[in-house]
Parts: C-alpha cells; sequence; structure tokens
C-alpha cells in the first residue's frame, strides 16, 4: 500500500472543482494508495514549467489533472501537487510555483 500526502493547497484546490469532478479525484486518491502508477502518467516539461519527475491523471474527459510525484517507491508515499484545469496550462503553473 502507498500513503497518500497533499499539499496543503490541493484542498482549495478541490474546494473550486465541480462537486462531480471533485469526486472523481477523489475516487482516484483512493485508487493511489494500491497503484498510484496504473492509474497516472509520466509528465515531462511543460514549455517554461519542468515538471519532469511528476506523473499527471486525467479527470473530467481529461480538461482536468491531478499533478502528483510518487516520492519514495521504498516509503510508497505519493504527493498530490495539485488539482485543476488544464487549460491554458494553469495546473501545471500552480504545480510548478508550488514545488519551487
Amino acid at each position: 500500500m502507498y500513503h497518500v500526502k497533499f499539499y496543503d493547497d490541493v484542498f482549495y484546490d478541490l474546494d473550486k472543482l465541480p462537486d462531480d469532478i471533485a469526486t472523481e479525484a477523489k475516487e482516484y486518491f483512493y485508487k493511489y494508495e494500491k497503484d498510484p502508477y496504473k492509474y497516472s502518467q509520466k509528465l515531462y516539461n511543460q514549455g517554461e514549467f519542468n515538471l519532469e519527475g511528476y506523473r499527471k491523471t486525467y479527470l473530467a474527459d481529461a480538461s482536468y489533472r491531478i499533478v502528483l510525484k510518487i516520492e519514495n517507491n521504498i516509503a510508497k508515499i505519493i504527493e498530490v501537487v495539485a488539482v485543476g484545469k488544464r487549460e491554458n496550462m494553469e495546473v501545471y503553473k500552480e504545480a510548478f510555483n508550488r514545488i519551487k
């Protein structure tokens, strides 16, 4: 099993989402506990936002994203960095600002 940790601002992100998308995100948080690799894809450099080493999960037909990092595969810790819209790279910008 993996342990899921959250940046504090993720709870603010979830409050801003429509209810159905927030529910979908929360369902993925539980899935990450079993196998985060199965439910996410590698995230590469997003232009000016270097997010190599992080991963993403698509929400709401790919309109929204969860950005996460598998911190330590041995201790099995997943850190959720941001949840938000993909539009205009919003979620990637927010994730980049939080990790720098």
